[in-house]
């Protein structure tokens, strides 16, 4: 239905440093005179009365449908002025179908209106070139438009609409799949100007080299549907956990067992289905010599933070120690002392959008976010992904507590200030690879605050195994997270006193003979 050219709707916003760059590269080229077309929100509308006027006036003398075979000339090149005339029909056509226009007048001005934008914009393009020229749009599009860029699609121009909103307008248009449609990422309800995301972007131009080009050819063929993964593959992709429903021994099988290598695993596109361990693991053996050897092997995981208290989030608001840095410029970031005060706590309010998602702008400009700007691009924006996610309704069930503004900030609160072993083990995590590991051996009857539960929350939905040790069995992650997530495996007795020590060395023959 139209020339080999480019037509196509890119869909919200993957990562904010991305997509500044994208916006501010195609900028920079459709800036050069004749190489393209830019419109930010909209399509100013015709102000020329006269120019109107003529167009309209022709119109009643003309056959609307058959535009091909009339004598319309809106640019100084008669090759042009074909291709125009011809992509009018099918254009106008899907108008008159959608629109229903109320009457010819309507109707005529909605074609004098594409027609005065084909003068205005198309004349000035250069097609003698190997690329056709180009159409950038950003931002909300009306239905006047879109005919618009449909048109210039139709003309051979390759046109590029960026839809941060994730608008659907196109969906009841398009009825022929015109426009192809890619999902970049999660969609946003505020649009930022598009100068705001030209200016914060950086233009880089590469050329590609054939050593390059040959060796993504390789890892297309090597690495695509074959279960062979090479390291960082989706390191700009994302996690799906999968709870096992395991016992004792299964924990033990495949506790240092690589995620692709467990029951489940599965990759679809950009996202790792990752079988993950979120026990409670209650009691003890009635030797326990051998639970301590039990929890021995746990700990010895190549990736895993152990804790024997449920306080994850113990620098957080609340504590007595005064904050290490606040709004103030050129301070280190210390590590493991990320205080925050009230103010900073009650101030993340305006990092958070109507609907619940995080403004990546804004987060990343408030001063608790400081420790995160360390980690790498792509894991800070899984992080805040992931963060969405645990605040969508689709995840209420998982507490035994409403999620409501203060939880949120919370939240956002404590993994922005969490120790850095915590996001140590998120920020090495190949999702294909070893699954990091929280470990909390609970001798007492302590019990989790919402904070470090909805923490836990988190990190289970990054996709980190977590398995809490209570020997004495006591009820406290069933607390403040429903049971029904819980994989529960019961051992032998409980013991209500059992301080962790390391197992006892069993003695040869020789120690025995000669002590």
């Amino acid at each position: 239905m139209r020339e080999n050219n480019y037509f196509c709707q890119l869909i919200g916003i993957a990562n904010a440093s991305s997509y500044n760059d994208t916006l501010a590269l195609i900028h920079h080229k459709l800036s050069e005179p004749h190489k393209g077309i830019i419109f930010d929100r909209e399509i100013p509308k015709p102000n020329d009365r006269s120019l109107i006027d003529a167009i309209l006036n022709e119109l009643t003398r003309m056959r609307i449908g058959a535009f091909a075979s009339e004598d319309i000339n809106l640019t100084s090149s008669q090759t042009l002025n074909a291709k125009i005339r011809q992509a009018l029909d099918p254009v106008i056509a899907l108008a008159i179908q959608k629109e229903r226009f109320a009457n010819e007048t309507i109707r005529n001005n909605f074609i004098a209106k594409l027609m005065i934008w084909c003068n205005v914009y198309v004349d000035e393009l250069d097609f003698s070139g190997k690329e056709p020229p180009k159409c950038l749009f950003y931002g909300s599009i009306k239905k006047h438009e879109f005919y618009f860029l449909m048109l210039l699609a139709h003309i051979g121009i390759d046109v590029l609409y960026f839809n941060p909103t994730g608008d659907t307008l196109i969906d009841t248009l398009d009825e022929n799949n015109l426009c192809q449609k890619v999902i970049l990422g999660p969609t946003t309800q505020q649009i930022l100007p598009l100068m705001e995301h030209v200016e914060k972007g950086v233009v880089v131009e590469k050329v590609t080299t054939f050593a390059r080009k040959a060796t993504n050819e390789l890892e297309q063929t090597l690495y695509n549907d074959t279960g062979i993964y090479k390291p960082w593959q989706f390191s700009d992709g994302t996690t799906r956990p999968i709870i096992m429903d395991s016992v004792i021994e299964d924990t033990l099988t495949y506790w240092n067992e690589p995620a692709r290598l467990r029951p489940g695993f599965k990759t679809s596109q950009k996202t790792v289905y990752t079988p993950i361990f979120f026990s409670k693991i209650s009691g003890v053996y009635n030797d326990h010599n051998e639970y301590f050897s039990l929890v021995d092997k746990l700990k010895s995981a190549n990736k895993c933070v152990f804790y024997e208290t449920t306080q994850l989030t113990s620098v957080g608001y609340g504590q007595t120690r005064s904050i290490q840095y606040h709004n103030m410029q050129g301070q280190g970031i210390p590590q493991n002392t990320a205080q925050y005060n009230q103010q900073d706590l009650y101030s993340l309010a305006f990092c958070l959008n109507p609907d619940k998602t995080i403004n990546r702008t804004t987060v990343k400009e408030h001063v608790l976010y400081k420790k995160l700007l360390t980690l790498r691009g792509e894991i800070q924006e899984f992080i805040l992904a992931k963060l969405e996610e645990v605040f969508s309704p689709s995840n209420t069930a998982f507490f035994n507590f409403p999620i409501t503004d203060k939880e949120r900030l919370r939240l956002m609160a404590a993994i922005f200030t969490a120790e850095d072993s915590l996001l140590n083990l998120i920020d090495g995590y190949d999702f294909t690879a070893d699954v990091p590991k929280v470990i909390l051996y609970l001798n007492s009857r302590d019990t989790f605050n919402t904070d470090d539960a909805m923490l836990l929350g988190l990190l289970r939905t990054i996709g980190l195994d977590i398995v809490i040790l209570s020997p004495n069995g006591a009820n406290n992650i069933e607390l403040v997270i429903s049971d029904k997530f819980i994989n529960q495996i019961k051992l032998e007795e409980f013991v209500y006193d059992l301080p962790l020590k390391a197992p006892a060395k069993k003695g040869s023959f020789f120690s025995k003979l000669f002590r």
